[in-house]
């Protein structure tokens, strides 16, 4: 029972640092440009010990993206609850959801560069973010709904919630692809400003 227990610590202690090491390259050289080779040394595990963890990069990837997607459909969970909750500060809150997001971006931003091509060769991969695209917008389209703060600029919720996420997903891939030395800050203010607009101003 120890035994087993010790196997399974290592396992998951492996497996992380396995992801890590994968992100990390991913992120200095790009997808195509790393091999597993590279990422079992950073990860310190031997290129046959690797194989006992992942099949392959890509589905190392694929985990990354899970882990990526499924923060941001708990991020947007916590915000709906949050502007329910609190309205008088849906500014700020907008903000702070704005800048994580971006945050996040940017960790990844080398990493997700490439991210369509794989995507367009490995059709699982869409599937896989097809079923977080889902959840986001049955999230938003809730909200929308069923938020007595939200200002009701259609009678339907799925334009409203489609309308809302694009807004933030279009506008924040604009301003990630803007030049290291921008200043993106004034660009982020500007989308809290119209997301509030959309939702909740008159």
């Amino acid at each position: 029972m120890e035994k087993d227990k010790k196997i399974q610590e290592r396992t998951i202690v492996n497996r992380k640092k396995i992801l890590d090491s994968a992100q990390q390259l991913f992120n200095t050289k790009g997808y195509y440009n790393t091999n597993t080779k590279e990422i079992a040394k950073l990860a310190g595990v031997s290129t046959g010990s690797f194989y006992n963890y992942f099949p392959d990069k890509l589905s190392i990837f694929q985990e990354i993206m899970i882990i990526f997607l499924n923060r941001s459909y708990l991020d947007l969970c916590e915000l709906a609850k949050k502007l329910d909750q609190q309205p008088q500060i849906a500014k700020a809150t907008i903000l702070r959801f704005v800048q994580n997001g971006m945050d996040h971006a940017y960790e990844d931003v080398v990493m997700f560069q490439d991210f369509d091509s794989i995507v367009m060769a490995n059709p699982e991969l869409n599937d896989i973010q097809g079923e977080f695209y889902d959840k986001i917008l049955n999230e938003i389209y809730t909200f929308c709904n069923e938020s007595p703060y939200v200002k009701q600029r259609t009678e339907n919720p799925l334009v409203m919630s489609r309308m809302a996420y694009f807004l933030v997903q279009g506008t924040s891939a604009f301003v990630a692809k803007l030049p290291d030395d921008t200043d993106k800050s004034e660009y982020q203010e500007q989308l809290v400003e119209i997301v509030y607009w959309y939702l909740f101003g008159s």
